[in-house]
């Protein structure tokens, strides 16, 4: 009886071993053990885009320029565009026939965003911590410029009888004006100068915080967009003397406001500052 329940335990066991045998040559559809899984294969085509027209250097590209077809992968550029998306509204660095494959570095890719304005012209000036609001001014924001020109730019000469001319000395001849010209001036673009390195720390311990300075060498480059008569004066300005901004808020777009300008009569005339004067020092009589 011990011997027949011994037999019958290991035909179980061996009975089971088969099932188990059979369940997977059928889960696994006969293939000697490979998964139904199926495997995911490179595509052999992909959608690429193409110019439908010659596009000349510098042109922004345009819905009917292009066209989108579907090329095998082993003719198609490796970074070329797939969808017209991806192209349109950019501006051309080089120039595309018709027919060409449109790629990433057929537009331009400059290092600082910018978009000039139509009827605007982008030029570039400096300001520091000083001279610009602390170099807090951004991209978006629009500023007035204060120019102040230096004594040499309005020397005070007189005529002598025999019609020679000479500077006249002791007259502050500094001028400051902001003229109509120069409000209301959008900052499209800035590029930033790259911050000094912080302080090593010494013997192992930690660097110390040092509060914010004031550093005039710390400049920063302002892009503004202006009608080609300011970027005359600009020109002039900045060749010339000192030029300032000073932040506006959104509120007072294109509201202008006249000056006068200030010179040093101005502030004696109209601000009530004291001009110097001669002040006799008696000279003493040498011993004898």
């Amino acid at each position: 009886m011990r011997r027949t329940s011994r037999l019958v335990l290991l035909l179980g066991v061996f009975l089971a071993a088969m099932t188990f045998v059979v369940v997977l040559f059928l889960g696994g559809g006969g293939g000697g053990g490979t998964s139904n899984v199926p495997v995911a294969t490179a595509p052999v085509q992909l959608p690429t885009l193409e110019a439908l027209t010659d596009i000349p250097l510098g042109t922004v590209v345009t819905t009917d320029m292009l066209t989108l077809k579907t090329l095998p992968v082993n003719v198609r550029d490796a970074n070329v565009f797939g969808d017209p998306s991806q192209a349109i509204g950019k501006t051309t660095r080089t120039a595309l026939v018709a027919g060409a494959q449109v790629h990433s570095s057929d537009f331009q890719n400059r290092a600082v965003p910018l978009t000039v304005p139509t009827g605007k012209r982008a030029i570039t000036i400096a300001v520091n911590q000083l001279t610009g609001v602390a170099n807090l001014v951004d991209t978006g924001d629009t500023v007035d410029l204060v120019i102040s020109l230096r004594g040499d730019a309005f020397p005070v000469v007189q005529v002598l009888n025999d019609g020679s001319i000479t500077v006249v000395a002791g007259i502050n001849p500094l001028s400051i004006k902001m003229p109509t010209l120069l409000e209301d001036v959008q900052i499209i673009g800035v590029v930033e100068q790259p911050a000094p390195p912080a302080p090593a720390a010494a013997n192992g311990q930690p660097a110390p915080s040092a509060a914010p300075a004031v550093d005039l060498t710390v400049q920063k480059l302002l892009i503004l967009a202006v009608t080609p008569a300011q970027a005359e004066v600009l020109l002039f300005a900045r060749t010339t003397g000192t030029l300032d901004v000073v932040l506006r808020s959104p509120a007072d777009a294109g509201v202008t406001v006249e000056t006068t300008g200030v010179i040093l009569k101005t502030l004696v005339d109209k601000y009530g500052v004291l001009p110097p004067e001669i002040v006799q020092v008696p000279i003493p009589t040498p011993l004898k």
